[in-house]
């Protein structure tokens, strides 16, 4: 399924969720924090693709504030810069993940926590882009839906009123939304999918971790 750019990112949906987080959900993101004390590199650079209002920076900037937080929604970007206003060195930005704005190899990670579920078939060129900026050794890592977590996925949305209009088990799992008050669509992976998507752009994986309470896949790629 190709979804429209403008369909991709509206935030609106995942700003209401993370005011009402079931427990479930605060674990999973606790296992975020302490996995990225463990595999990312003291005061590294760091690209964070959809950050949203950053969330996921909040657990990074004790390890580093070299960070740039890059979202295609420009609230949540508003939003993030107000957050982060007492820390000059983290640059958030607007910008397209199909056509990130920076070099080759200019960061020593690359990260995707949450996001990559609503990229649908583009998250194959998402993934390009996040390699072609990464550096030579660095590492990209992804947080994403486990193949376990539909029933605590379904639980939340109609916990939020989140209009659902179908649920896809054609290969990957996906939610499908019936407005875009949420983020149009969000998939969820087995081990073996995550490993199919990273040799289909030739990327190695390093890690691929279940977390435990099973509704999440923590990993790393280089």
């Amino acid at each position: 399924m190709a979804i429209k750019k403008k369909d991709l990112r509206n935030a609106d949906g995942w700003r209401k969720a993370l005011e009402n987080l079931p427990d479930s959900y605060k674990e999973w993101f606790k296992e975020e924090k302490e996995f990225f004390n463990k595999n990312i590199r003291k005061d590294a650079s760091i690209l964070e693709v959809g950050c949203g209002e950053g969330r996921s920076i909040h657990d990074l900037i004790e390890i580093t504030e070299n960070i740039t937080g890059l979202d295609i929604d420009a609230k949540s970007i508003e939003n993030a810069k107000n957050s982060f206003v007492n820390h000059s060195q983290i640059k958030f930005i607007v910008g397209d993940a199909n056509s990130l704005p920076f070099d080759k190899g200019s960061f020593d990670y690359v990260l995707c926590i949450g996001t990559f579920a609503n990229f649908g078939e583009e998250k194959f060129k998402v993934l390009e882009e996040m390699k072609r900026v990464l550096k030579k050794d660095g590492k990209i890592i992804i947080s994403v839906y486990s193949d376990e977590a539909l029933q605590e996925r379904l639980a939340l949305y109609n916990k939020l009123n989140f209009n659902i209009k179908r649920v896809e088990n054609s290969g990957i799992v996906t939610v499908i939304f019936d407005d875009f008050n949420t983020e149009g669509i969000s998939e969820q992976f087995s081990e073996k999918e995550l490993r199919e998507i990273a040799s289909k752009v030739n990327l190695k994986v390093d890690k691929i971790i279940k977390t435990s309470n099973k509704i999440g896949y923590l990993c790393v790629f280089s």
